[in-house]
């Protein structure tokens, strides 16, 4: 409990009334049932709840004027809007300028990348690409602890972004090229004829297509064994990693900019170019620097790519068990949109439009990242400087300490296997997230290491009443859909008449340890 008193202490009333509230989840999926790998497949009560129901899977969340603004407007607009995100201005979403110079052969602030990147998703207009690119970082995990350059992951962030919501093929063919990948899985200066296999064993099995065979729906194939029939073998492997070696990321010392002083380049003396075979038939892969990009594209086309990838997206954004027609409908709009520029969005719409998509309503455990970014978006969150930190940059440590730092995944797998988002909530991650959000809610503006807070005063202008009712009402509907009727009577017992900044601050916290709130 020491990190619930780091910026002071909140009231026995609440930690009782927030006890009452967590054995009584009346509205949400239960998140033991969840823990354990169970959802409840319900739709929204009501329009209102769908919009932000809606927001909280393809963006990170919403405050409640959005909510009313989409009401009118409607999904397929903010849709339209969202995929033509290039005329959305963001100018303003980073709050640091990053630096262009290295000082005494280093950067001044190592961790200024990283906090761009959650800057971004928090306040960006551009929710729909920010929502994807967490998903494709999740995706094509990439750590920095290996690949050891913050500007470096910052760029792979950047072909990540930019590529989020168009054609998988070249999202795919970009995240290959790009020095942090090569790094991160050994086809850094990959050459000769015996390689490392570890970038083409992954690209196959984790990034495009899976190491089954797939039917339209994502079921497996058998063979005529009656064993699952493989995507590729050991053959393979060795095959693809011959094709791409003759890459290598190359630093220019005479560069001094952190953002620019690193190329990827080709070098035909460590290309391998003897006769390569692979999925069955000989390959005519080219020996001219476009080697990567040729073999992406084969594996972004591949007969499994489709279901693999229409699954995985179900899996992070609608259920962890998606239907086999489910998978099965979006894996044909994924095939018949592979030469679209805009594919992804194409299939995210599909996604949406798809009559079971409103059937899993609190069904999906939150991100850790959700939580955090979620509750930011929902009432007024404020990153600022100050003269001993940077904006945001606690949340770097808050997101490391729920074991999803973005720039730290564990494993090539990421945080989670699509999948198991469960294996992400325990007892110890639940009492962690309380001591984070203690630290989001009790921080002051005013204090010297304060680098994120809830602004009260703007959100009592937002609420336009000093009442508490109807403050209880406002942050019930911005964070919880209304919330159950036992959490409602309990917030509007704790906040009384006209509540203190201090009760409203409680009243938050309180909110953000509910059930309700964990869940999507």
């Amino acid at each position: 409990m020491a990190s619930l008193r780091r910026r002071g202490t909140l009231t026995c009333v609440l930690l009782a009334t927030t006890l009452l509230a967590l054995q009584a989840p009346a509205n949400a999926a239960d998140v033991s049932n969840l823990a354990a790998g169970g959802t409840t497949a319900r739709a929204p009560a009501s329009q209102r709840a769908q919009v932000q129901y809606f927001l909280r899977r393809f963006a990170f969340s919403a405050p409640p004027e959005t909510v009313t603004s989409l009401l009118g407007t409607g999904i397929p607009a903010w849709l339209t809007i969202q995929d033509n995100w290039q005329a959305l201005d963001d100018s303003g979403s980073i709050l640091e300028t990053l630096p262009t110079q290295l000082v005494n052969g280093g950067l001044p602030d190592s961790n200024i990348f990283e906090r761009a990147v959650l800057q971004h998703m928090i306040l960006t207009p551009r929710q729909l690409q920010a929502k994807l690119e967490l998903h494709w970082l999740d995706h094509f995990s990439v750590g920095l602890e290996n690949v050891g350059d913050p500007a470096l992951m910052y760029h792979y962030d950047q072909a990540i972004r930019a590529n989020a919501l168009g054609n998988f093929a070249t999202l795919l063919t970009a995240v290959a090229q790009e020095g942090a990948m090569l790094i991160w899985l050994n086809n850094n200066y990959n050459a000769g004829s015996e390689p490392n296999e570890n970038f083409a064993r992954e690209v196959m099995q984790l990034y495009s297509m899976g190491i089954y065979t797939l039917n339209q729906d994502g079921s497996i194939k058998l063979g005529k064994n009656g064993q699952p029939a493989l995507n590729y073998n050991q053959k393979d492997v060795e095959a693809l990693a011959k094709a791409m070696t003759g890459y290598g990321v190359v630093y220019d010392n005479n560069n001094n900019n952190p953002q620019t002083r690193f190329s990827v380049q080709y070098f035909p003396g460590n290309h391998y170019s003897g006769p390569l075979k692979y999925f069955g038939k000989s390959q005519k892969v080219p020996t001219d620097g476009t080697a990567i990009a040729y073999v992406m594209q084969q594996l972004a086309t591949r007969p499994s790519t489709a279901p693999f990838e229409a699954k995985e997206l179900l899996q992070r954004f609608v259920t962890e068990d998606p239907p086999a027609q489910y998978i099965s409908d979006i894996a044909a709009v994924w095939e018949s949109t592979k030469r679209a520029p805009d594919q992804i969005a194409q299939v995210i719409t599909a996604v949406v439009n798809h009559p079971d998509f409103n059937s899993y309503y609190n069904g999906m455990l939150k991100q850790p990242a959700e939580l955090v970014l979620g509750a930011l978006r929902e009432v007024p969150g404020t990153l600022q400087a100050t003269a001993n930190v940077a904006p945001g940059g606690s949340l770097l440590s808050e997101l490391n300490g729920l074991g999803q730092q973005l720039f730290y995944p564990a494993t090539v797998f990421s945080f989670y296997r699509p999948g198991y988002l469960a294996t992400t909530a325990n007892t110890g991650t639940v009492l962690d997230r309380t001591g984070v959000f203690a630290n989001i809610t009790n921080a002051q503006p005013s204090g010297a290491y304060t680098d994120t807070y809830i602004d009260i005063p703007t959100l009592r202008t937002r609420i336009g009443s000093t009442h508490g009712e109807e403050i209880a009402t406002y942050l019930l509907d911005a964070m919880l859909d209304g919330g159950s009727a036992n959490l409602q009577s309990i917030l509007r017992a704790y906040l009384g008449k006209t509540p203190s900044d201090n009760q409203i601050r409680g009243a938050i916290w309180l909110l953000l340890n509910a059930p309700d709130y964990a869940v999507n």
